[in-house]
C-alpha cells in the first residue's frame, strides 16, 4: 500500500519545526524534510513503504546528491550506538543535556532530537543568529552548566572555526565536555589550538546513509594527540576495499529514493555500503580505529555543507540554453576561503563577438539566478575569461 509523503521545510533548528516532525513520526507519517531556501524541487506523492521514516536530501560520502529513506528504527539505532558509546566513557545519559547548532534537514541536525528521546535527556536548540553572539552564548550556557549535567554539542568546522577565533567563543567551547565535530576534515592549525585551550573535541565520521556517526574519537584522546576519527561504534562492521575505500556494513543503512516512485539499497547483496572516501582502519589499545583521508570525487565541503560541481555544471548549462545566454565555455574551480574552508568560482567565456552590453546584461542575469541557490552552492566570484 502507498502511504502519502509528507513535506517539511524548515529553516534552521527551530521549535515549531521540531514539533511538526515529531507529531509525524507520532503519526507514523513518511515526511521529507528540506530547506526552504534549496530550489523547489518534483518531490513524489506517494511510496510503497511503512512509516514513520524520514527522507533527508544526502551530502555526505555517496558520490552525487541522493534523498535517503531512514525508518525510524534506523535512527533510534544510531541515538543508542552513540549512548553506549559516551556510557563506557562514564557518561550518564540522563544526565546530558544537548545543544543542538544545526539544521533540522541534515542528519546531524536531526539526531540530536532523536537521541533526547532515546536517551530521556534534555535538549536546547542553538539559532545561527545565537551561536554568532559569543559573549551571550557564553553567558547563557555558562549558567545552566552550573546544574553540573553532561554538555554535549555537534558542530562543522567553519562554526568551530569561527568560536576559535573570539575569546568568549573559545570559553563557550571548553563548557562542553564533548563536541562533536563532523562534516569535513579539521586542520592542523584547528586541532593545535583546541589541545592548547583544552576543548573537548570529538572528531567523527558518518553520512546521511548510515544514520549519522559510525566512528569517533574520545576527547580524551584527542587531547592526547590521536589523530584520527575514532574507534568504530558497536553496531558498525567497517572495513576498506581494494581501492581504498571505506566500507560499511550496519543494520541502519538507509534506502535511496528513486524519481521513478521506486526504492534501492545503498548496499550490495552482501550488505556492504561503499563510499566515495579514502580511508584506513588502525588497530590501537585493543580497539579498531578509522582514519579519513579523502574523498574520490571532485566534491568538496563548504561551511559544512558539500558541493557536488556536476550538479552546478548541470543547472548553470540547463539555464544557459533556456535563456540563450552568449556563452561558449565555463569551468567551476574551487578556491580556498576562510570562513567557508572553500568557495567556488565560475570562469565564463563568452562567444565571439559578444559585445560589453551583452555580456553585462549576461553576468547579471546570471548573478540574480544563483540568488536562489543553497548558499554553499552559491559562486564567490563569477569571472569573465577569453571571448570566443
Amino acid at each position: 500500500m502507498k502511504n502519502k509523503i509528507h513535506i517539511i521545510e524548515v529553516e534552521n533548528n527551530e521549535k515549531e519545526s521540531i514539533k511538526k516532525i515529531l507529531e509525524h513520526i507520532n503519526d507514523k507519517k513518511i515526511t521529507y524534510i528540506k530547506n526552504k531556501s534549496y530550489i523547489t524541487e518534483k518531490i513524489l506523492q506517494s511510496i510503497d513503504i511503512p512509516g514513520p521514516a524520514i527522507i533527508l536530501n544526502s551530502s555526505g560520502s555517496s558520490g552525487k546528491p541522493r534523498k535517503c529513506i531512514h525508518t525510524l528504527e534506523n535512527l533510534n539505532s544510531s541515538a543508542k550506538a552513540s549512548g553506549i558509546w559516551l556510557e563506557k566513557q562514564g557518561f550518564k545519559l540522563q544526565n546530558c543535556l544537548l545543544f543542538n547548532t544545526l539544521p533540522l534537514n541534515h542528519i546531524s541536525g536531526l539526531m540530536p532530537m532523536i537521541r533526547s528521546k532515546i536517551w530521556c535527556c534534555d535538549l536546547i536548540n542553538i539559532s545561527p543568529t545565537l551561536i554568532k553572539k559569543t559573549k551571550e552564548l557564553f553567558v547563557f550556557t555558562n549558567e545552566i552548566k552550573k546544574e553540573r549535567k553532561h554538555l554535549i554539542t555537534s558542530l562543522v568546522p567553519t562554526q568551530l572555526k569561527r568560536l576559535l577565533s573570539e575569546k568568549d567563543g573559545i570559553n563557550w567551547l571548553k563548557i562542553f565536555d564533548l563536541i562533536w565535530i563532523g562534516g569535513a576534515s579539521i586542520s592542523s592549525e584547528t586541532s593545535r589550538k583546541c589541545r592548547l585551550e583544552k576543548i573537548n573535541l570529538a572528531p567523527c565520521y558518518g553520512s546521511t546513509e548510515t544514520a549519522a556517526m559510525v566512528a569517533s574519537l574520545k576527547p580524551k584522546e584527542f587531547l592526547e594527540g590521536l589523530d584520527n576519527v575514532g574507534e568504530i561504534l558497536c553496531d558498525i562492521n567497517l572495513r576498506i576495499s581494494k581501492k581504498g575505500l571505506i566500507q560499511i556494513k550496519s543494520e541502519r543503512i538507509g534506502v535511496e529514493l528513486l524519481e521513478s516512485s521506486k526504492t534501492k539499497n545503498f548496499k550490495d547483496k552482501n550488505g556492504w555500503w561503499e563510499t566515495s572516501d579514502l580511508g584506513e582502519i588502525q588497530e590501537l589499545n585493543n580497539s579498531f580505529y578509522l582514519k579519513f583521508i579523502r574523498r574520490i570525487d571532485d566534491a568538496f565541503n563548504s561551511g559544512g555543507e558539500i558541493v557536488f560541481p556536476k550538479v552546478i555544471e548541470l543547472r548553470l548549462t540547463k539555464f544557459i540554453l533556456n535563456k540563450k545566454i552568449p556563452i561558449e565555455n565555463f569551468m567551476i574551480s574551487k578556491i580556498p576561503d576562510k570562513e567557508w574552508e572553500n568557495k567556488f568560482q565560475i570562469t565564463i567565456d563568452f562567444k565571439k563577438q559578444t559585445n560589453k552590453t551583452n555580456i553585462e546584461s549576461s553576468l547579471k542575469l546570471l548573478k540574480n539566478f544563483s540568488k536562489s541557490w543553497p548558499k554553499h552552492e552559491r559562486p564567490k566570484n563569477w569571472i569573465i575569461g577569453k571571448i570566443e
